[in-house]
This record gives C-alpha cells, structure tokens and sequence, in this order.
C-alpha cells in the first residue's frame, strides 16, 4: 500500500525529468499526458496483467480533457492517482487526480479524464471490451476512491 490507501496499481509516481520543464520552470502543459498515459500503462497492466495483447484488444485515446490548478516544479513529489469512470460497449472513460506533497498534505495539481476506445491494432477496427478486460475493471470498481 501507499500513502493514499490504495492498490499500487492505481497510484503512479512520475518521474519529473528536467527536459519536462518549460521556461516558466515549470511542467510543461502537454507533458502531463505523458505522465497519464505512464499512468494508465500501470493501472491496466495491474488489472489485466502484463501480458496482454494489446495489438488485438488495445485502446486509443478520443479525447483528453483536463484542468490545472497548481503547477508542478521539478523537484515536486507528485502521485497521479488513476480509476474507470464508465465503460460502454467500446469506449471508457479513465479518470486521474495529480497530487504533489507539500509540508505532509497532498494538494490537488490537476484532474483530467480520457476517452479510451478498444481498439484492434491488426486489423485497424473498433470492436467491443473483450470479457477478459472487461471482467477484472468491474471487479475492481468503477468510480473515484476514496483518499
């Protein structure tokens, strides 16, 4: 466990790497998708397993949408905590919340979401969640934890 009570699986710690900081000294604004798709990477391969073929049951991204209200620096001790907010027959959307540690309290940096669809790679065609995506994602539980 961490320090949010949660499954590790389901709270990613980016690395702040210089080259993320832009002129204002500051993370720049694209590179938190970056960082939530690092995010998305360990929360679905702690669910389904890393062996997943993604090539014939992946996903892409439709839309991004997020808002910013602290900046990160580049020291920062920053967790992006990730969940499923809904899932449909071939898209879902997945939800993060970007914290960083200031004095032992965490504050909220950002909340975004994504809408994945499922996706062959293969054959380049939409198709429905496969069970075996589908099956541990319910078990797991839709909606934000609580932290």
């Amino acid at each position: 466990m961490n320090s949010f009570q949660l499954p590790e699986c389901q709270v990613y710690q980016p690395e702040i790497r210089f080259v993320d900081i832009d002129a204002a000294g500051i993370v720049n604004n694209a590179t938190y998708f970056n960082y939530f798709e690092q995010s998305r990477i360990q929360f679905f391969e702690g669910l389904v397993g890393s062996k997943w073929n993604w090539q014939e049951a992946g996903m892409v991204v439709a839309r991004h949408e997020i808002d910013y209200r602290l900046p990160i620096l580049f020291n920062d001790d920053v967790r992006i905590v990730t969940w499923v907010e809904r899932v449909g027959e071939k898209s879902m959307t997945a939800a993060y919340e970007v914290m960083k540690c200031v004095e032992g309290k965490w504050l909220k940096l950002a909340s975004a979401s994504s809408v994945l669809v499922s996706y062959n790679h293969n054959s380049g065609k939409t198709l429905a969640w496969p069970s075996k995506m589908l099956e541990p994602i319910q078990a797991f539980g839709l909606g934000r934890p609580n932290f």
